[in-house]
């Protein structure tokens, strides 16, 4: 099914790079939002050179977080590129920003100097820490994030040192945060006819997510500690090595004890006056597990799922990335696509989860080459072609040779 997205006809310009804000307007763009990605001159987002693993020198990371955009590139450090920028803020709903706070204010294009242009321009601003306290004009990234929101502090094994979450969580959680932070602008300037200013901390956006941490924490005044891959307040709910590999298990409630017990082959250890509830479970939790980790290695991690399967009772293997992308749930879903690029080739990637009946989301451009749309987005914005060409001249701002046709 095709057609007009949720977000056809908002314009949105993208000031971010790097994570935690390109992929907050990657959402908004699979979803019709027409995304100008401004990159500053001469070589655009930084992403577009991170990392180890490059396809054509096109980054793996930039690829992955940019479908759906156009890319115009202007010399943020010529007043004239800040100049263009107004103009297109002008013409926009929405303008995102990850700068450190003040950076944006300091080279013109900040929320005052955007919504005395624009009093409807809706303004995102994605940083680290916050634009208070004593640490807002610290840089930080993913990993300084999860380093300073605890997160850390509660993820390893019980007798290790503290590890950093397997994907960039910090980014992630922020971006997701961000692009509700531009639906709630907008449905903010539905009610009110106005902009405004909407900030994302990522550090907030990691406090946020403590969730089963934080509570006890509150009441009980004591840091939580590490416990692997156990959780903290459900036994067991864990992971297991099978035969052949791992797998998480778990109960989810003390109707889903008994069985997990039968499925185990082991009915008497639901009787145990140690583990009848989950409090005595929790508290005799290294003598459970002792119980169950030789019986999980007694057979494979498929004779143990279909199992549990049959019982309705919670398990999953541990995959690995090439066994879960083409796993046939989430082929079924389409939670893989393709996609073509024009230096990169057929390119694969994680697709939209967010299946919409009325207005799916939409693959209509692939990551943008730098500069690919300057002189389009320029002669959109009602930019004469002997202004455009000016401003090439001048180099306040560059264009790819397919933005130049």
């Amino acid at each position: 099914m095709s057609g007009p997205g949720a977000l056809t006809g908002i314009t949105i310009v993208d000031l971010t790079r790097q994570m935690s804000g390109p992929y907050a307007t990657l959402v908004m763009a699979d979803f019709g939002a027409n995304v100008l990605k401004v990159e500053s001159a001469p070589h655009g987002d930084g992403s577009r050179r991170t990392g180890t693993n490059f396809v054509n020198g096109q980054s793996t990371m930039f690829l992955t977080w940019n479908r759906n955009k156009r890319s115009i590139c202007i010399n943020l450090r010529q007043p004239a590129g800040i100049a263009l920028v107004h103009r297109l803020a002008a013409q926009a709903d929405i303008l995102i920003e990850n700068y450190r706070p003040g950076v944006a204010d300091e080279i013109g294009l900040g929320y005052e100097a955007l919504q005395a242009i624009n009093p409807r321009l809706i303004y995102v601003s994605v940083n680290a820490f916050g634009s208070k306290g004593p640490w807002r004009h610290r840089p930080g990234t993913d990993p300084i994030v999860q380093a300073m929101s605890g997160l850390m502090s509660v993820t390893g094994e019980r007798e290790g040192g503290p590890v950093l979450v397997g994907i960039p969580v910090a980014d992630y959680t922020s971006a997701m945060l961000a692009a509700q932070a531009m639906l709630l602008g907008l449905q903010g300037r539905h009610v009110t006819g106005l902009g405004q200013h909407i900030e994302v901390p990522m550090l907030g956006a990691l406090l946020f997510g403590l969730t089963t941490r934080v509570g006890p924490y509150f009441q009980t005044g004591e840091d939580p500690t590490r416990w692997g891959s156990q959780h903290s307040q459900v036994v067991p709910y864990q992971a297991f090595q099978t035969a052949d590999g791992y797998a998480v298990a778990g109960t989810w409630g003390e109707d889903s004890w008994r069985p997990f017990c039968e499925v185990l082959g082991m009915p008497e250890v639901a009787d145990d006056p140690r583990f009848v509830t989950n409090v005595e479970r929790v508290k005799h939790r290294d003598e459970l597990t002792a119980v169950f980790e030789p019986r999980f290695r007694t057979r494979s991690t498929a004779e143990w799922n279909e199992r549990f399967d049959a019982a309705s009772v919670l398990f999953a293997p541990v995959n690995t990335f090439s066994q879960i992308l083409e796993d046939e749930q989430v082929k079924a879903n389409e939670l893989v696509i393709e996609m073509n690029h024009p230096t990169a080739g057929r390119l694969r990637m994680v697709g939209p989860v967010i299946k919409a009946s009325a207005t799916p989301a939409t693959m209509r451009q692939a990551p943008p080459l730098l500069g690919e749309h300057t002189c389009e987005i320029l002669r959109e914005a009602g930019i004469a072609e002997a202004e455009i060409d000016q401003l090439l001249d001048a180099g306040t701002v560059v264009a790819s040779a397919q933005a130049r046709g």
